[in-house]
């Protein structure tokens, strides 16, 4: 016999059970299938854009040797052959030469693998990669040339182009559903802190310290060159005149020496890196002094000395640290369709 009320029925109960389950598994047949066909996709995507990162790197860091070699020729041009500068040079030649086979040959993998997957691709991710393809044969062509500073602003055009993919990507993976969530909340701290006029960052004056240890080890007996904005070349009395820093406030100053290190420095970095080189020539001879009168022990000194960079940037300061600088003829700023040639 029938009950009155189907619900109360267990077969009624069994069969709505086998209907959700039915459903569920449809769903997730479905959802599986949309996973799957991504993660195929992102695969096909990363063995795209792997190369081609490769070799962007690879043609950065050409960009960079290249760059090095020209600048230790401007500012060494007469280095003799076993001179570190010129040894420096040809190492620096023969990095180039790596870093551009390489790059041509990820470039080449880069392009074989997207003619043969191309299909697999959204017209919009085809459109994207081959924005990056073509990004990327741009930035190896100014590279190849020489155009530095070109070849810089065209690699940051590169990553711009990639993030634009890699956007996409993260839209195709299965993200935290909260993610979007807590990215909203998120709230980063601002620092409160008014940044005083010449104060360095501590990575910066790690820099400029790593910079004064080189010259006084390993860099000890070469020279090394600073060159000066073009303003300062053409009017050297600028060194001299009581608006000096206000001058050369927004002027970059360019340090190279021998072993191919250099930094493109501001005013301000400029005088702290002379101020410690001063410094530590006079704490040395001071304690040269001293040694000479002492028993010749071998023993481990320690020299300290403080500094304060408003003391330095005062002009008076500014004039004398400048006036211990011999700079070269070759600007800091000069452009790369006329090259600076010293004299």
């Amino acid at each position: 016999m029938l009950p009155g009320n189907a619900w109360d029925d267990p077969r009624t109960w069994i069969a709505a059970g086998g209907l959700l389950i039915g459903g569920l598994g449809f769903l997730f047949g479905v959802f599986s299938y949309r996973w799957n066909r991504r993660e195929s996709r992102l695969e096909s995507l990363s063995k795209i854009l792997q190369p081609l990162v490769k070799a962007a790197q690879h043609l950065h860091e050409a960009n960079g040797c290249r760059r090095q070699c020209e600048q230790l020729k401007l500012s060494f041009p007469q280095a003799a052959p076993p001179s570190e500068a010129a040894q420096r040079v040809n190492m620096l030649v023969n990095q180039y030469g790596e870093h551009i086979k390489n790059s041509h040959d990820d470039f080449r993998l880069a392009e074989s693998e997207f003619a043969s997957r191309s299909f697999r691709f959204p017209d919009k991710i085809a459109r994207l990669i081959q924005k990056v393809v073509e990004s990327l044969s741009e930035f190896g062509r100014l590279v190849n040339g020489g155009l530095f500073d070109k070849a810089d602003l065209q690699f940051v055009k590169f990553r711009d182009d990639y993030t634009q993919i890699t956007r996409v990507g993260r839209r195709w993976r299965l993200a935290d559903p909260l993610e979007g969530l807590k990215r909203h909340f998120r709230r980063e701290k601002k620092e409160d802190k008014a940044a005083d006029r010449y104060d360095l960052k501590d990575e910066d004056m790690n820099v400029i310290m790593e910079m004064v240890h080189k010259r006084a080890t390993s860099q000890a007996r070469n020279t090394f060159a600073v060159h000066p904005p073009k303003k300062l070349l053409e009017r050297p009395e600028i060194a001299k005149s009581e608006k000096v820093i206000e001058e050369l406030d927004d002027s970059v100053f360019s340090v190279v020496f021998q072993d191919g290190t250099s930094r493109m420095m501001t005013l301000v970095e400029l005088m702290v890196f002379t101020f410690n080189l001063i410094a530590l020539a006079q704490q040395y001879a001071e304690v040269a002094r001293m040694m000479e009168v002492v028993p010749p022990v071998e023993r481990e000194i320690t020299v300290t000395f403080r500094m304060s960079i408003d003391d330095i940037m005062r002009p008076e300061m500014v004039r004398f640290l400048l006036s211990k600088i011999e700079f070269s003829k070759a600007p800091s700023d000069a452009g790369e369709a006329e090259p600076a040639r010293q004299t």
